[in-house]
């Protein structure tokens, strides 16, 4: 918009651009305030007119404009907190996280304070509603710890609207796509057929995106209920969510596609137990009702470019065949049919298929062992895959937390792993939740018989310490008077020392980070709970 010194303000520097000496100069010709106060230096000389009059002009320009009027909008007041406030103890320790002091504790603090049903003190909300923003993994944890005040709060800012709840129905509709994921994900958990019923009345509005990952959300407490639902997405729009729909599907054991597809993967793969004996036929095409049912024709962008189209072929349908399967035709354990696989020319694509398929469905026997055929007489996590996205790794974070201790456990006293070996150190590195106290126990000792014998560092023992801060995290905070005794008994000029000092350090403050939230040892349900 034009402002109204625009003119006066251009004749000004006309007049200057050109001189006074070649033409006298003239005040503009204005009304109002400004032109009376341009008046008054009509007896001055032009050097002297046109000069004041470029200061009264710019002043006027900046500070002669009315603010734009805005009508205030009425907001709620917050309503009554339904969570006691953490005490400051434990509120020093969130602001100790949040301001970068041990930051990846801080999905624990929040767990214990989910756990012990509190909430965040008001002051320190907007930095970890911040957080959440910046972290979505952070999302669900948040949430629980926020209170009425956090909730609030969250609906005055649109970055923190991730974090508005959604209270009733009605607000299924209307809230943001990611306020109405953490809803659905929360109904899934202890509804999920109301939630199922609730994504339906929906689906067709919904974009691409959205509906996959909606369709995501059905992944928590997945049953065959769910299975007409998943059926009926086979043939959505959107390609992504036809892929999630088809791995759902293959989750669950007894779905008409799984059953159909076990018929055409045992035409292709057959195994006999007397030799015993594994054969593989690559599949000359792809059944079109294969195809229907949402199979891929082409590998997918995260498969390996070793495969060709028929290998491919045949590790999807494996991949959706119960491993069960196998043991029930040919009366051969897991551990015997994973042998065979593993000397077999096509043993990546075998592999890969008995992984995934018990990946998808939960079976830990089959899992553990496909994992095992990895790790014999390996030093590293590195293998070869067909699936990029179903590596060691993958396999490994799929396990629950006992069987994860117990492979753990097994290399330590079985395979005689060393605590500075690489893939140990991976696998520790690697854990999701607190260590059992027989595998910390066993890392200790572990750690005592290694430290004390070294005196140079080699690259695995580089590694180790990097990875000793990480060991923290994960060892039971009544566990941390035997570390200290550990540190005690390290000679004084070990390198070990600074690596071992830091560990205890982030352990202590773990642990007066549990006793913050006011839990007694003698509680000894709710200790383990906490960590």
């Amino acid at each position: 918009m034009a402002l109204a010194t625009d003119s006066p303000w251009q004749a000004i520097a006309a007049a200057a651009l050109l001189g006074t000496e070649r033409q006298p100069f003239q005040l503009p010709n204005i009304s109002g305030n400004l032109g009376n106060c341009l008046s008054q230096l009509s007896d001055r000389p032009n050097e002297s007119a046109l000069l004041s009059a470029v200061g009264m002009v710019s002043l006027h320009q900046r500070v002669g404009w009315l603010p734009e009027a805005r009508s205030v909008t009425q907001v709620e007041s917050c309503s009554s907190e339904d969570l006691p406030r953490c005490s400051p103890r434990a509120a020093r320790y969130l602001q100790q996280i949040l301001e970068g002091q041990f930051p990846h504790l801080l999905s624990e603090w929040l767990e214990k304070a989910a756990i012990s049903g509190q909430r965040v003190p008001e002051i320190l909300l907007p930095s970890l509603l911040d957080k959440g923003r910046q972290q979505r993994e952070l999302r669900p944890s948040v949430l629980p710890v926020l209170g009425q005040r956090g909730r609030w709060l969250a609906a005055q800012n649109p970055d923190w609207n991730y974090a508005v709840a959604l209270t009733t129905e009605a607000d299924w509709e209307t809230g943001t796509p990611s306020a109405r994921l953490l809803y659905l994900q929360d109904l899934r958990s202890h509804n999920p057929d109301h939630a199922r019923e609730l994504l339906q009345s929906t689906w067709k509005q919904e974009t691409a995106s959205d509906r996959a990952k909606f369709l995501e959300a059905c992944r928590i407490r997945l049953s065959p209920v769910d299975e007409p639902f998943l059926e009926a997405t086979l043939g959505d729009r959107s390609k992504e969510a036809r892929r999630v729909a088809v791995d759902l599907l293959a989750s669950l054991p007894t779905s008409r596609l799984c059953q159909h597809v076990t018929e055409h993967t045992c035409r292709y793969l057959s195994l006999e137990r007397e030799g015993p004996s594994l054969h593989v036929q690559l599949p000359k095409h792809l059944d079109e009702t294969l195809i229907q049912l949402g199979f891929e024709l082409k590998p997918l962008s995260s498969v390996n470019n070793k495969v060709g189209e028929k290998a491919w072929w045949l590790l999807q349908m494996l991949g959706a065949t119960s491993p069960s399967t196998w043991t029930e035709q040919s009366q051969m354990s897991p551990r015997q049919i994973v042998k065979l696989a593993q000397s077999h020319e096509w043993q990546n694509v075998l592999l890969d298929g008995f992984a995934l398929a018990a990946k998808r469905q939960g079976n830990h026997e089959w899992l553990e062992e496909v994992i095992r055929v990895w790790f014999a007489g390996q030093a590293s996590i590195n293998r070869n895959v067909v699936l990029v996205d179903l590596g060691t790794e993958a396999l490994v974070n799929a396990l629950s937390g006992d069987r994860h201790d117990a492979l753990l456990i097994d290399l330590f006293q079985v395979s005689h792993r060393k605590i500075n070996d690489s893939l140990t150190i991976w696998l520790l590195r690697s854990s999701s939740q607190l260590w059992s106290f027989d595998l910390a126990r066993l890392v200790l000792d572990g750690l005592e018989k290694h430290l004390n014998n070294t005196k140079t560092f080699s690259n695995s023992d580089w590694e180790l310490r990097s990875a000793l801060k990480e060991f923290a995290r994960f060892i039971p905070v009544s566990l941390t008077s035997e570390v200290m005794r550990l540190r005690e008994r390290l000679a004084n000029d070990s390198p070990w020392v600074n690596s071992m000092n830091d560990l205890i350090a982030l352990l202590e403050f773990r642990k007066d980070m549990t006793q913050a939230f006011g839990v007694e040892d003698g509680n000894q349900e709710i200790v383990n709970k906490l960590g």
